[in-house]
């Protein structure tokens, strides 16, 4: 492209006769640590992660240590179609592991900490009985590159009343010397009935050692055949390379699956049985059990690709009856490099294989149906739909006795894109449809046969104030999920209840079996002290009196259907969760569950305002403040942080998100630390880029990003809060993507930091992030979207912010490769911008080790200390 070569051209001019000073400052390369106060912030104990059981009776809790050394980031992991994983341990690589288990009895609140096995050096992968009262989980052997598999037996509610008596019995399970392998997910899960347990191992005829690395594999060929279907592939990471790779892929992926009986098991009398069909292994991308216990279906990789990642390769979709050792194929799909840019689009190949969750959907509960979905117009949008249909989602039932399919049949045709299909236990089911290209979406009750019993409705998914909700789906017979229906014709339907005063979660009654259908409110979070409210939107239809600057969510509805499982926080108090019973109308008979205390004291004081302001467009647009405490009126300097998002609709652009009575505590990568070192904090201030009708919003970023953030430090100005001499600002990932534009194109800031970002679009040119042209479809909105061609401009700006890049060297994110940051950063010099490259070692795009991100908080306050000095 001419504008790239020019742009390049200009910068080496420049630094060739202006003498760019440029230091590699290898002095400061070995890692630092920030101010205390942001040490501390950064280095909080962990929330403890909490799991119910299938039966709503017990509570996990399990507790990791807080951020993990650089040491555990270090250790070797391989890179294979697009999976990373440890090549010792058979795992995901840089796993963090709990080193603390607690029990707790949901209705007596009796608590016992489980001890762990005594070579143990953390656990993971806890995975609940469907039926029972216990649990599997995966024990890290310490010193060893080894997972031990446990099982822990609750005991009944009697038991659970005596504070004498030990809650639980932890059984380990023997496997036989062989080795689970969870690189593909989980490498165990529940037969439907709970009586088994379903293992992935490595098999035992594997060698102990790797395929050996070759001299040289010879060319990798790579080819496209005369009169090739069109292919375009979207830019991915740590693709297979050669034969190596592919040898490497088939010794690390490859599994045959064991299968234990939970009741023998627990009492030592079986040893784990190989599953025939599995002998030899296979490279499982999935496997799932049948409603009836009898079949298993597994989805195996059968051919690879050099262009997308494994969750694309070419499969065998196959049936295995655990009767009688049989297999069948059920389809065979070829590598799916060949699905449209759109986000309209999809494979033209059948896809979503599972089982029908009800057997065949009618009142024959004893046959085994399974499903799939298949695009009726090539998966391409661009295609004429067949008979106003462009999904279609069909049964094929297995004929027990001959173990044959019978022929598919539809079970339901789509004008739209297929999304999600939930069933109930009675077969009701409810379907979603899409269409991405103006945001909407449809959902359709469907009888137990798959035809429509009625529309719930036709919506843009991004109006969030008038969002229904979604159908709450529970645990049910057989292991499965389904729609919770309180009567025949009623189901719950859950949403986050977003509003002009923030967010509000509610639970709804909607009951369909009239003409009309009938939405009654059960719940919703308590109202804040200020605020306009809508009487139709409020439990019984009435405004409430009892109104708190709490934040409340809803968990889950309890068994009864007449209790709820809720979070509740403040800005000052950190979220725990209590069960209530619908309808009391007060928290007063509230049973608190938990007790957490605040990790993060520093930020005590710190107040929190949710803002509203507009840009010049009109478009609302809305911001957390955060002050110090014990502010005292002045202007102070002000640090933005932003992520921007694209909309096809202006006033939903501009609805309030997210609320400003959620507990205030700052993750890693969030800006709120800045608030305890005595800035203003304007954090997660809109960015909305619309495009209405058929206008793309990209064509018009910068002009949108611009206004916002203009509209964004006037208020902050105008408020008094903000010194307009001494702003700057940030983002990750797409947020530091708009840093770069907005330094760019304004003279809003003094600094900016910009962390794993993207500068170049031509080195993502089949789409990014909600963009689905291509670049040769858009060409100049790619070039006018690429920050680096624009750093000549930066150079010219009447106040030149000086930028700060920080990027993880083994960044996986699709289309922010570590290049992106060296490129630009070599613009940047090239223009004598003041500026700074920190790439750390071992991170990925969310950097992980304490080192690294105590380093980067050390060059985010050096960075901006020239504001705090002003």
């Amino acid at each position: 492209f001419d504008s790239i070569s020019i742009a390049w051209l200009e910068a080496a001019y420049v630094a060739v006769n202006n003498k760019t000073h440029f230091t590699t400052d290898n002095s400061m390369s070995s890692y630092k640590e920030p101010s205390d106060v942001l040490k501390r912030l950064l280095l909080p104990p962990k929330n403890p992660s909490l799991s119910l059981s299938a039966n709503y009776q017990w509570l996990v809790f399990t507790q990791e240590p807080p951020l993990p050394s650089i040491e555990l980031l270090a250790k070797p992991e391989e890179k294979l179609a697009g999976i990373r994983f440890d090549p010792e341990l058979f795992t995901p690589s840089r796993l963090d592991y709990a080193t603390t288990l607690v029990l707790q009895h949901m209705k007596t609140g009796e608590k016992q900490e489980v001890q762990l096995p005594e070579n143990s050096e953390g656990i993971r992968y806890i995975r609940f009985n469907p039926v029972k009262s216990s649990f599997v989980f995966a024990s890290k052997v310490k010193n060893e590159a080894r997972m031990e598999l446990y099982q822990c037996q609750l005991s009944g509610d009697n038991n659970a009343n005596d504070e004498s008596k030990q809650i639980w019995t932890m059984t380990k399970i023997q496997l036989q010397n062989h080795k689970m392998n969870f690189i593909q997910g989980c490498a165990y899960q529940f037969s439907t009935d709970g009586s088994k347990l379903f293992i992935k191992v490595v098999p035992s005829t594997t060698s102990s050692t790797p395929p050996k690395e070759p001299v040289s594999t010879g060319p990798a060929i790579q080819l496209v055949e005369k009169g090739a279907r069109k292919a375009p592939g979207r830019t991915y990471q740590d693709l297979l390379k050669n034969g190596y790779d592919e040898a490497k892929l088939r010794y690390y992926c490859t599994t045959e699956v064991l299968c234990i009986d939970m009741a023998s098991a627990v009492k030592g009398e079986e040893e784990p049985t190989l599953v025939p069909q599995s002998k030899g292994g296979h490279l499982i991308q999935s496997l799932n059990s049948s409603p009836c216990g009898r079949y298993l279906l597994a989805q195996l990789t059968t051919k690879f690709s050099y262009s997308v990642p494994i969750s694309r390769f070419g499969k065998d979709v196959v049936l295995w009856d655990l009767n009688n050792n049989q297999e069948l194929k059920v389809a065979s799909i070829p590598v799916n490099d060949e699905i449209p840019l759109s986000f309209d689009a999809c494979s033209r190949h059948p896809r979503g294989y599972r089982f029908h969750p009800c057997g065949t959907g009618g009142e024959d509960d004893t046959m085994t149906t399974i499903m799939f979905v298949k695009a009726t117009d090539g998966g391409d949008p661009a295609n004429d739909p067949v008979d106003g249909e462009r999904d279609a989602l069909y049964c094929q039932t297995i004929d027990t006795d001959a173990f044959t399919l019978h022929e598919p049949t539809k079970f339901v045709g789509l004008e739209w894109r297929y999304s999600d299909l939930d069933f109930s236990e009675s077969g009701m089911a409810i379907v979603e449809e899409y269409r991405w290209k103006d945001r909407m979406e449809r959902k359709w009750i469907l009888n137990a046969d798959g035809t429509k019993l009625r529309m719930l409705w036709e919506r843009s998914w991004e109006d969030r104030y008038n969002s229904p909700g979604e159908p709450l789906t529970r645990r049910g017979a057989k292991g499965q999920y389904f729609i919770v229906q309180p009567t025949p014709t009623s189901i719950y339907l859950s949403g986050a209840g977003a509003s002009s005063v923030g967010d509000r979660p509610f639970l709804d009654l909607l009951d369909f079996g009239s003409e009309e259908v009938k939405t009654t409110r059960l719940w919703r979070c308590t109202a804040p002290v200020e605020g306009e409210l809508d009487a139709s939107k409020e439990v019984n239809g009435v405004l409430p009196t009892d109104r708190k600057d709490i934040y409340e969510s809803l968990v889950c509805v309890m068994p009864d259907n007449d209790s709820i499982m809720i979070s509740r926080e403040s800005k000052t108090t950190p979220r725990n969760y209590y069960l209530s019973k619908l309808g009391d109308g007060g928290d007063e008979a509230d049973i608190q569950v938990t007790n957490f205390e605040h990790p993060q004291p520093d930020l005590l004081g710190v107040t929190k305002e949710l803002v509203q302001y507009k840009r010049d467009d009109g478009v609302e647009l809305t911001a957390n403040l955060y002050l110090p405490a014990n502010y005292d009126g002045t202007p102070l300097p002000t640090l933005f942080w932003a992520y921007p998002r694209e909309f096809k609709d202006s006033k939903a652009a501009g609805q309030v998100k997210g609320s400003k009575h959620l507990f205030v505590s700052a993750h890693w990568a969030s800006p709120i630390h800045w608030a305890a070192k005595g800035w203003c904090v304007f954090d997660n201030f809109a960015l909305p880029v619309i495009g209405e009708g058929d206008a793309q919003p990209n064509d018009t970023f910068i002009e949108q990003i611009v206004s916002g953030a203009t509209a964004a430090v006037e208020y902050a100005v105008s408020r008094g809060v903000c010194d307009k001499d001494r702003c700057a600002v940030g983002g990750h990932s797409y947020g530091s993507f708009m840093t770069a534009h907005l330094l760019s194109h304004t003279s809003l800031f003094s600094a900016g930091i910009g962390r794993s970002g993207a500068f170049n679009r031509t080195l993502t040119p089949m789409s990014f992030q909600s963009e689905d042209r291509s670049i040769w479809e858009a060409r100049d909105t790619y070039i006018t979207m690429s920050p680096l061609m624009h750093v000549k401009k930066m150079s010219e700006q009447e106040r030149v912010g000086k930028m700060l890049l920080i990027h993880g060297e083994a960044d996986e994110n699709s289309g922010t490769h570590p290049m992106q940051s060296e490129r630009y950063f070599a613009a940047l010099k090239a223009f004598g911008i003041e500026s700074k490259l920190v790439m750390l070692p071992h991170e990925r795009h969310s950097y992980r080790a304490r080192e690294s991100i105590l380093h980067m908080a050390y060059e985010q306050e050096a960075w901006l200390k020239s504001l705090e000095d002003k």
